[in-house]
């Protein structure tokens, strides 16, 4: 596969707040919320309180709101943690920066992992606690203008990717099920998520890694009709993105991981529950400054099919069976060699 770099400038971005009572006091969230930054702060700045930096999957985009949402709501800070929030980088990067220890969580894919830990020099020190996404959200998105209808008129064109990220791991695997030739894409790098979307308007690339939930903001830079195809088309029973910890993490700072899960689903099922008040609570976050609440909105209300558990277990927990048959999948495609297990990867006693 052809490869080539296309880089817009990079914006900065980071994080705050303090929980509703109820779901109802959600319509409040504009007014209440500047009342009790303050005091959420106070409690942060405790020195009993446990620090922990955690990755965002790629960026800060409205299906990264439950981590923001959470710290807003002061719901890290009720469970005695100061979280800082940091932009990720794909599940590449982000498993490199776990295990060399420069932050404490990572927001991973879980098939990226799978992959990962499953090479013979890969990255194994690691566990997945928690799954936010339990249906992988990976797409591509092409403008109708460009002719482009069928997986396999990608062969020739330019895609843009998110270096580590779950589009380029994944493609290989996605080409054949789909029936055509991975070699014949040139890819366009950019490390800034949210600036794929520039780059399909502009005509830099003929499609774009994306994720489903996100196609929405894509149609509103481009102002155009856009295909859209799933990797979930060809690629069935994948999860999405999950918490990581360090195998030591987990080991040490258990109870720290699982208050951190705690307050994490409690975000995630916010956001499930209420995608408009959780839009404009991620919106009027120092890091997202500039973005537009209702597209975090549109991007909540799209994920809410993701996040609902696909069996009767509960939100934001593994079933093993389904991450047996995850392994499955990828091993019978190629994408991962043999002997990986679910108990390599998965801690379920984490999840808080």
């Amino acid at each position: 596969m052809r490869e080539s770099r296309f880089y817009l400038s990079e914006a900065p971005m980071g994080i705050t707040r303090r929980r509703l009572a109820t779901a109802g006091a959600a319509v409040l969230a504009g007014t209440v919320l500047t009342t009790v930054t303050g005091c959420a702060r106070d409690r942060t700045n405790s020195s009993t309180a446990d620090k922990v930096r955690v990755l965002t999957g790629a960026g800060f985009q409205g299906r990264e709101a439950p981590l923001l949402v959470a710290r807003a709501q002061g719901w890290f800070q009720e469970e005695g943690l100061d979280v800082e929030v940091l932009p990720g980088k794909g599940s590449g990067e982000n498993l490199k920066l776990l295990a060399a220890g420069e932050v404490d969580v990572a927001t991973l894919d879980v098939s990226a992992a799978m992959i990962e830990a499953s090479k013979p020099d890969g990255i194994r020190d690691f566990r997945l606690t928690t799954v936010l996404h339990q249906r992988n959200l990976a797409c591509f998105v092409a403008l109708r203008s460009s002719g482009i209808r069928v997986p396999r008129d990608f062969e020739g064109k330019r895609l843009s990717y998110l270096p580590g990220g779950i589009n380029y791991v994944l493609f290989p695997t996605y080409a054949r099920l789909a029936g055509f030739d991975p070699s014949g894409v040139e890819w366009v790098g950019n490390p800034v998520a949210p600036q794929h979307a520039a780059l399909l308007a502009a005509r830099q690339v003929d499609a774009i890694s994306q994720f489903v939930p996100a196609v929405e903001s894509v149609r509103s830079v481009a102002k155009q009709d856009l295909v859209v195809f799933p990797f979930s088309d060809y690629i069935g029973d994948l999860h999405g993105s999950a918490m990581a910890v360090s195998t030591q993490t987990g080991q040490r700072r258990a109870d720290v991981v699982r208050r951190f899960n705690r307050a994490l689903l409690a975000g995630l099922d916010y956001c499930r529950r209420n995608p408009e008040a959780a839009g404009t609570v991620y919106a009027g976050q120092p890091e997202t400054q500039g973005q537009q609440a209702t597209l975090a909105t549109a991007e909540l209300t799209a994920l809410k099919g993701y996040v609902t558990p696909v069996t009767d277990g509960q939100m934001g927990h593994f079933d093993l069976g389904r991450v047996a048959r995850n392994i499955a999948i990828l091993h019978a495609a190629g994408a991962l060699g043999p002997g990986l297990t679910p108990d390599d990867i998965i801690a379920p006693d984490l999840a808080g």
